[in-house]
């Protein structure tokens, strides 16, 4: 399992850097998902920017809107894309 240390949102482009407990860091794109469904909320800036680590590192949220991402998929997901 892996556990976020620290996160960083760039409400510019969308991508928050995420530094896990062996201090690997990703930057993961949203920014793509910002027209669909439930993520239409996220592209104010100031509401992008509100993101916080959620579930003792597990996670990162959007509490006020009840968004979360998985610290394992996340990591999965922009590990093997840099790989590829």
């Amino acid at each position: 399992m892996f556990y976020i240390k620290t996160i960083k949102p760039n409400s510019e482009n969308y991508s928050i850097s995420i530094t896990y407990d062996d201090n690997i860091t990703i930057i993961a794109d949203f920014g793509h998902l910002m027209e669909m469904g439930i993520m239409t909320q996220l592209k104010d800036p100031a509401v992008f920017d509100q993101v916080q680590i959620g579930g003792q590192g597990r996670s990162i949220i959007w509490p006020e809107q009840d968004i979360d991402f998985c610290a394992d998929g996340l990591r999965l997901k922009y590990i093997q894309s840099k790989a590829a």
